[in-house]
């Protein structure tokens, strides 16, 4: 990356994080772009080169924040001694599950939108430019198993890994995170397992 790509990185992730604090305390209908650029140190005119509005800085900054999550998981997975899909997988959902119980913040603002950073041209920073989608797609065929419509499979356990811990995280309703745990990914497995292609399977 060149000095003015560099720059140019640090002013948008200046405005994230100026933009993430007044949107977790005030909202983003109580927040004014005036106030985003204010808290970056910034002109109003650069947060136009960067985003087309609040809302587009509100969108593109859960794809930002969902990324980081993921991007985090990878790491502590690269460190791991996982045996199969299955438990990568998991230690994959275990870690994303910490992190957003240490951060309820960050789980009210993404909200159940976790699965966008999958399918979002995010690169991960520092990891070879890849994406989120590219952390499955590396474990599935270090695995040399076969699997139909790949992105619906991770699709839904995305999905199911944030939507069912929301409330729990949040609210502690219907169960404690604890007791949710082993039901998420057995169920996680029976995804894996109604996805995949057996040998002889067409």
């Amino acid at each position: 990356m060149g000095k003015i790509d560099e720059n140019k990185k640090m002013k948008k992730e200046a405005l994230f994080a100026s933009a993430f604090k007044l949107f977790t305390e005030k909202g983003v209908n109580n927040t004014s772009i005036s106030e985003i650029v204010k808290g970056a140190s910034m002109a109003k005119g650069t947060f136009y080169l960067y985003f087309k509005d609040k809302f587009d800085i509100h969108d593109r900054l859960i794809e930002y924040q969902s990324n980081k999550i993921f991007e985090i998981a990878d790491e502590e997975l690269n460190k791991a001694d996982c045996k199969s899909l299955e438990e990568c997988v998991i230690f994959i959902a275990d870690n994303i599950i910490g992190q957003l119980e240490k951060n309820p913040a960050l789980l009210k603002f993404i909200s159940k939108n976790l699965s966008w950073a999958v399918f979002s041209n995010i690169r991960i920073a520092g990891r070879d430019n890849k994406n989120c989608m590219d952390i499955f797609e590396e474990i599935i065929n270090e695995s040399g198993r076969k699997f139909r419509q790949e992105k619906l499979m991770v699709f839904m356990i995305v999905e199911l890994i944030n939507s069912t811990c929301y409330n729990v995280i949040l609210s502690k309703s219907p169960v404690e995170i604890d007791e949710l745990k082993p039901e998420l990914y057995e169920t996680i497995r029976r995804i894996i397992s109604q996805f995949e292609i057996l040998p002889g399977e067409k």
